[in-house]
């Protein structure tokens, strides 16, 4: 199954969006749009694209019509990759896809959440796709049974994808540049514990510059299966950082995992406004 060729289309019957459901329970332990909800949206302008592996479902977007600052959008409210099916770059292709059906409706933003402390989505989303963030929710979602999030609060950022702009077309056409660190002051000091876990051990509040870095663990999914109780104080203390700071004028322009880090490590970059657009 893991060599079948993989096809990405809409959902078209209902045995299709059923899987799509199923997908949902294997990936979060729950399910939050149903099958009926899922073929109503694709009826309607939103979309639902499934990832097949010949008739099987091993991902899926599901996506509907909303506004957002009065701009039409598409809110992508769900994706879904199976665990046997990830870090393969189904993720970029599902997204990619939906960018062309977008845009074929006249549709200029995709906009979705996603957990700031995740760093696998915060590589697609903000680093390869050139995705937007201006906005952080506390505890967006509340309490709900997700197998992946714990019992922790719900923070997200607001991912907003601009799909025709010059900063999108530059981060899909390859040709970003390597996130120069030097100089540049990080908000936050951490060292690892005697578990291996990186820990803050100094916030800092008072920055200025035009460019700042955040640290996040690379592995927060890890963390949170080894002390919840430091996933716990990783969430709060984030939503400080980045609270304070999109507050102050800054937002987040990307994100990189230093290779020389063996992926150990992991950092946003925060800029201000008016500097947003450099590098």
């Amino acid at each position: 199954m893991l060599n079948t060729p993989i096809s990405i289309r809409p959902a078209k019957t209902h045995e299709e969006f059923r899987q799509c459901e199923a997908l949902q329970r294997n990936v979060w332990g729950t399910v939050a749009a149903s099958a009926e909800l899922l073929f109503v949206t694709q009826k309607n302008e939103g979309i639902v694209l499934g990832a097949f592996a010949g008739k099987r479902a091993v991902g899926f977007v599901f996506a509907f019509l909303g506004r957002r600052h009065g701009r039409l959008i598409h809110w992508s409210h769900m994706m879904a990759v199976e665990s046997d099916f990830r870090d393969r770059g189904l993720g970029l292709k599902m997204k990619l896809v939906h960018r062309r059906h977008a845009l074929e409706r006249g549709i200029p933003s995709i906009a979705w959440t996603y957990d700031p402390l995740q760093s696998r989505n915060a590589l697609l989303n903000v680093a390869r796709l050139g995705a937007e963030i201006e906005e952080y929710i506390p505890d967006c979602y509340g309490q709900f049974p997700s197998a992946i999030e714990k019992g922790l609060p719900s923070d997200r950022f607001v991912a907003n994808w601009r799909l025709a702009s010059r900063h999108v077309e530059t981060r899909l056409g390859g040709e970003r540049k390597p996130v120069d660190y030097r100089g540049l002051p990080c908000v936050n000091d951490t060292a690892d514990n005697t578990r291996g876990l990186p820990v803050n051990r100094r916030l800092r509040f008072n920055l200025t510059q035009p460019k700042l870095l955040v640290e996040i663990p690379a592995n927060t999914d890890a963390m949170r299966e080894i002390d919840l109780k430091l996933a716990l104080r990783w969430r709060m203390e984030a939503r400080r950082i980045f609270q304070h700071y999109i507050a102050s004028g800054y937002r987040v322009t990307d994100f990189a995992v230093p290779a020389a880090d063996s992926g150990r490590r992991a950092y946003y970059v925060l800029a201000r406004r008016s500097a947003s657009r450099a590098g």
